[in-house]
């Protein structure tokens, strides 16, 4: 018998010490006790820092917290009494306009508007500049209330008339939005400029306020450098149009505008991200049908055969309900009853039972309007439910 043995040279020596390197390596550098260690849970352990005490002789106005955090209170959006299994709320999503034109004229009836995607406080001072350098001397301006008034003016083309306008700048409906509108009125010229104006309801002249509106919007979109930001214009108009809060520990949507307006906005909305209206009508009610929306992106084989065949999702989305709006209407609760409405429960239902969709419930009056979704019956959707679909909504507001 022979035996065979392993020249043990310097190279093999040399192998057996990186093998035995490599196992304990990443022990060393990412273990717990690593050198790179995951320290991702390290805020857990923190603990706090007790104020610091100054004597009491002493200016305190100069202390604070940087980062003070508010109390959650019964009416803010997402908090519910005793909530089981609560999970911190996500932040609200950007509208899904703030990532379209920085700046465009929105339409709705006879209405026209300026919409930018900055703060008032950086839309005031861009106004001002547009106003000196195109020779409209300003008559008065109030930045607490985002009112500017031109002085009188004449057209060089039409000397019959004096010619003023009324700008006012107000937060738009989504966050960190700006809305400008634009109020025309004039006068005879042998009346001569007057001290006192009555401005009208809307504007004397539609062309002229046409034009500023066009002017002001094209200025607006094409030069972004002057101006800078106003600190006093932050607090212009208020708070955003558009809040969502809670009622008798139910989601809903408050909005700051005119039932015009708000109806024109969420008919928009509510065509957007899932949602598919069945019906509408003119008393706020809005009969919808809604299904999430996978958000991964199509492989290559289906966006190919979306492009041929068409997107059998969008397809689906045209869909109709066995009831019309005006019957599931006649069956609702009405006032006290539909606020205080009980949870819903559909296979209980027995006029028209199986109803699909839902109701978009607008109540309130012009200014402070409150946005209720609901079941088809009038009944209370479960909260996690009617919130995570009104923020939808929301996000999708013009």
């Amino acid at each position: 018998m022979t035996i065979m043995t392993v020249n043990k040279t310097p190279l093999f020596y040399g192998l057996l010490g990186c093998l035995c390197v490599s196992l304990s390596g990443c022990g060393m550098f990412f273990g717990d006790d690593g050198i790179f260690r995951n320290r991702e849970n390290d805020y857990l352990k923190a603990d706090n820092i007790p104020p610091l005490v100054l004597n009491e002789n002493l200016d305190t106005r100069a202390l604070g917290e940087l980062y003070p955090i508010a109390p959650i209170t019964e009416a803010d959006f997402g908090y519910e009494n005793n909530p089981e299994g609560f999970e911190t709320p996500r932040p609200a999503p950007l509208s899904s306009n703030v990532l379209q034109e920085s700046v465009k004229i929105q339409r709705l009836g006879g209405q026209s508007w300026i919409l930018l995607n900055v703060a008032p406080g950086e839309v005031w001072p861009r106004v001002r500049h547009f106003l000196n350098t195109n020779g409209l001397s300003v008559a008065s301006a109030d930045i607490s209330s985002g009112v500017i008034e031109t002085d009188w003016i004449q057209f060089k083309t039409d000397l019959t008339t004096y010619d003023r306008y009324r700008l006012q700048i107000d937060q738009g409906v989504q966050p960190e939005t700006s809305e400008i509108h634009i109020l025309h009125t004039s006068i005879p010229s042998s009346a001569g400029p007057t001290a006192e104006v009555n401005w009208p309801a809307s504007s004397t002249n539609g062309e002229r306020e046409k034009w500023l509106l066009d002017e002001l919007a094209a200025t607006l979109a094409s030069d972004t450098s002057e101006g800078g930001t106003s600190l006093l214009a932050q607090s212009i108009g208020g708070a955003t149009k558009a809040n969502l809060g809670m009622i008798r520990n139910e989601p809903v949507m408050f909005l700051k505008l005119d039932r015009a307006r708000a109806l024109g906005t969420l008919s928009h909305s509510v065509k957007q991200e899932g949602f598919s209206p069945y019906e509408s009508d003119a008393s706020g009610i809005f009969y919808l049908h809604y299904r999430k929306v996978d958000t991964d992106e199509p492989g290559w084989f289906a966006r190919k055969w979306n492009a041929l065949f068409g997107d059998s999702e969008k397809t689906q989305l045209k869909l109709e309900s066995p009831y019309s709006l005006e019957q599931l209407v006649a069956a609702l609760p009405e006032d006290e009853a539909l606020e205080q409405a009980p949870l819903s429960n559909r296979a209980e239902e027995k006029i028209h039972p199986n109803a699909p969709g839902y109701l978009l419930i607008v109540t309130g009056e012009d200014g402070n309007l409150v946005v209720r979704l609901r079941d088809p019956y009038g009944k209370r959707l479960e909260a996690r439910q009617a919130r995570a679909m009104l923020t939808i909504l929301r996000k999708n507001l013009i």
